[in-house]
């Protein structure tokens, strides 16, 4: 069995208020794909936050590589778990400058992270370097900074709702990127709600649903659930 790049153990999750999630338990192994499907607002991004250290559970354990993630300092977890946000960048900073913060510093340009081992998608943007993100399109933005998501290298691949913005041709890219990911041993977590993704992409899938999180068959009366009226 592949050992497990994230482990949650009994843990509790929130704003500081009441827990949007409560005991949850789940592990993500090495070189798979976990998507977490729910409704809106069933806690989600609250569940990738926390499992990326934005938030700290209210109880309950986070490990990464078998190690408290509380026990990080905010670079190594940058270093070990990378992220990808639903929002869209507005900052004006170049692509270039975006490859370099989320390499850490390894790869200067977007030229530099080419001449990389790297994925053959989102070809579309490779000439990209030197324009601003916020003079680029919704789904121009989304290209690069899933690139640059790659570009952290990071064991552990987030990914909230990353499927916002892209036209067909591009969803079947985001998969390729994906595989290709968890081909050289990184894991992958992403939240969706995209059909297409839950029926082909996930080795384990998890629902999100009244403050619990169980893991669930990859089906069709998966998917009807998801249709259903709480």
């Amino acid at each position: 069995m592949n050992p497990s790049l994230i482990s949650l153990r009994d843990v509790g999750m929130g704003y500081g208020g009441p827990e949007v999630l409560t005991g949850v338990t789940m592990d993500v192994p090495r070189g798979q794909i976990v998507a977490l499907v729910g409704r809106n607002g069933a806690g989600k991004s609250t569940l990738l936050r926390t499992m990326r250290g934005f938030l700290s559970p209210s109880h309950g354990t986070v490990l990464i590589k078998g190690r408290s993630a509380a026990s990080f300092q905010p670079g190594a977890l940058a270093a070990a778990v990378g992220f990808l946000s639903p929002a869209t960048p507005q900052s004006h900073i170049t692509v270039d400058e975006v490859m370099e913060l989320s390499s850490l510093g390894r790869l200067p340009s977007l030229d530099a992270f080419l001449a990389s081992d790297h994925p053959a998608v989102f070809s579309e943007v490779y000439t990209f370097g030197r324009r601003f993100m916020d003079a680029m399109s919704s789904g121009q933005q989304r290209k690069v900074m899933l690139l640059a998501l790659i570009a952290q290298w990071t064991d552990v691949l987030l990914m909230d709702e990353p499927e916002l913005h892209l036209d067909l041709p591009s969803l079947r890219s985001l998969y390729a990127l994906i595989r290709w990911a968890t081909a050289r041993g990184k894991s992958v977590v992403l939240s969706t709600h995209n059909l297409e993704t839950i029926r082909t992409l996930p080795d384990r899938l998890y629902m999100v649903k009244a403050r619990s999180v169980c893991e669930v068959s990859r089906s069709e009366e998966t998917i009807e659930a998801l249709f259903e009226d709480e």
